[in-house]
């Protein structure tokens, strides 16, 4: 598939104390580009919303295809700036400053603002929908992330499913491409740390959010600004 990493968030069904994920209500995925042949495929989905979290210039460059019955909306969270991309020497500077980029989806208010938009929308949005950035790696992982411990999905259960990208992102090219016009040329091994999944990253914007805010109810509500009714609503869309 051209969307290797388009899955469902409830992922086959996701234990949780108030039974298995909601299957078929919320889609994630890397950029959606995707042939004639697979949109006839998906339709079936009934998605009626996607939300594009990368910045703009990621959208120009790699703009998604049109979905039938579905409305795109960009819901921008900033990715790690540019001027920081090039302040950066090796793959371990690189390594560092992702560990700050999860922690700023806490500290970052441009980026909790990207967080709420999504959120609020999925909450206030009937039907299935689609989220998702240029791999579908960090920004969509933090808001998988997110709504699976929301439905109380196991810690397991959530870590596989944040890794289980660098399985079905392994081998493309696309973001390595973009990641140079960008960046600069550099090579391949300095941007390996900002194509990969680590649970290092997801573990520093966790232990983040939960000094900041407790935990995800916290950091919904207080950090993002969703109100009481928005969380129950999504809660409610995850779980049969």
């Amino acid at each position: 598939m051209s969307v290797p990493n388009f899955r469902d968030v409830a992922g086959p069904g996701y234990s949780t104390p108030y039974g298995p994920m909601r299957r078929g209500r919320l889609f994630r995925s890397n950029t959606f580009q995707i042939s004639s042949e697979e949109m006839a495929a998906l339709a079936p989905l009934g998605i009626v919303a996607i939300y594009d979290l990368r910045a703009a210039k990621e959208v120009e460059l790699r703009p998604d295809s049109e979905l039938p019955g579905a409305t795109w909306r960009h819901t921008w969270v900033p990715g790690l700036p540019r001027e920081v991309m090039r302040a950066l020497r090796t793959a371990a500077d690189l390594r560092e400053a992702m560990l700050d980029h999860y922690r700023g989806f806490v500290t970052d208010p441009k980026k909790r603002a990207g967080f709420a938009a999504v959120l609020s929308s999925i909450a206030n949005q009937d039907g299935p929908q689609l989220f998702h950035c240029s791999e579908g790696k960090d920004r969509t992982g933090w808001v998988a992330m997110l709504l699976q411990r929301l439905a109380g999905v196991a810690e397991e259960d959530v870590a596989a499913d944040f890794l289980l990208t660098n399985d079905l992102m392994r081998g493309s090219r696309a973001s390595l491409e973009m990641a140079r016009q960008f960046f600069g040329d550099r090579p391949d091994d300095f941007f390996v740390p900002g194509m990969i999944a680590d649970m290092a990253y997801l573990e520093a914007g966790t232990a983040r959010m939960e000094t900041d805010y407790g935990d995800v109810e916290g950091y919904l509500r207080r950090g993002l600004g969703l109100s009481g009714e928005q969380v129950e609503r999504l809660r409610r869309r995850l779980l049969d």
